[in-house]
């Protein structure tokens, strides 16, 4: 496996708790990456991995701004070019503390920055908060910031959620930033409050990778590290746990033929997993999902990682 991005999802918890959070994040939850283990993966994994590029996302990151600052700064020192974050921007509540923060990134090393702004996002979060962040950060020379944006359909989009996210953008204009419009998949809280506006799809057929990244699971590029440590390449398509195994190996012990469910995925699709969700009582009914990711996450909660684990030795 020869990997050229790195992901941590610093923390589960996060100010808001939006009806399309793919995360299932809340304030509810708790959990953050230590930085000893932040530092800790990021030398395991470049000890073996060529990066290019190195993200964290969350929860809500700069809820813990010394860990995600920390990561930066490692990820810096070992001159990953592309050093990325997705924010709320929850941190421009007044232009100083916005200024502060966005200074401190700057010299951490960051140099992507997006920061989220739709409807979902402004039922919790005021519209001035990511303003000011935006504006910060690009006043303190942070080289590529734009918003990130999350749609149901498209930003022509007739339904409720997308007009609002367009009227909102609207009124974001003079800050100056471009936009990064990507759909909402049916994953996490998405998939079960917004499935009237997802278009159907084929459960047949193998999954090729990561509906977002195209991650290939035959020879991902790249992988995703949660708190609890463990270590996916899709959506909680977990290979292993990095508490518990060196990073490093359990990058250089992948082979997806090895991993049970990981071959199934790659030659059946989720369809070929259904027999063994069926013996612990998973219930099956085409008309609940929406496509192939839909079904194999939701097979996969019945299966669990510890079945995935056992599969892989």
């Amino acid at each position: 496996m020869n990997i050229r991005r790195l992901e941590f999802a610093l923390t589960t918890k996060c100010n808001s708790q939006c009806i399309y959070c793919q995360a299932d994040a809340s304030p509810l939850k708790t959990e953050v990456m230590s930085l000893e283990d932040t530092r800790n993966y990021l030398d395991e994994a470049v000890s073996i991995s060529n990066l290019e590029s190195f993200m964290v996302f969350g929860g809500e990151p700069m809820l813990f701004p010394k860990q995600a600052i920390s990561a930066f700064e490692k990820a810096n020192k070992h001159k990953i070019p592309k050093i990325s974050m997705l924010t709320n921007g929850i941190w421009g509540k007044t232009e100083q503390k916005a200024q502060e923060l966005a200074c401190k990134i700057k010299k951490s090393g960051l140099n992507i920055l997006g920061i989220s702004v739709d409807a979902f996002h402004s039922q919790f979060i005021p519209l001035e908060y990511p303003k000011r962040a935006a504006l910060a950060s690009v006043q303190a020379g942070i080289a590529d910031v734009t918003w990130n944006v999350a749609v149901v359909e498209s930003l022509c989009g007739k339904n409720k959620y997308d007009r609002k996210t367009a009227k909102i953008l609207k009124l974001l204009e003079p800050v100056g930033i471009e936009a990064h419009v990507h759909k909402v998949l049916p994953v996490g809280r998405a998939a079960r409050n917004l499935r009237q506006y997802f278009k159907r799809e084929s459960l047949e057929g193998p999954c090729v990778g990561d509906p977002i990244l195209e991650n290939p699971l035959t020879n991902p590029e790249c992988i995703t590290i949660e708190p609890s440590g463990e270590v996916s390449i899709c959506w909680n398509l977990t290979i292993g746990n990095a508490k518990q195994k060196p990073l490093n190996q359990i990058i250089r012990d992948y082979e997806w033929k090895r991993n049970l469910i990981i071959k199934t995925l790659v030659e059946e699709g989720p369809m070929g997993l259904l027999e063994d969700a069926r013996r612990k009582r998973f219930r099956f009914r085409r008309a609940q999902y929406v496509n192939k990711c839909h079904l194999c996450i939701e097979i996969r909660r019945i299966l669990g990682s510890a079945d995935i684990a056992s599969t892989s030795n």
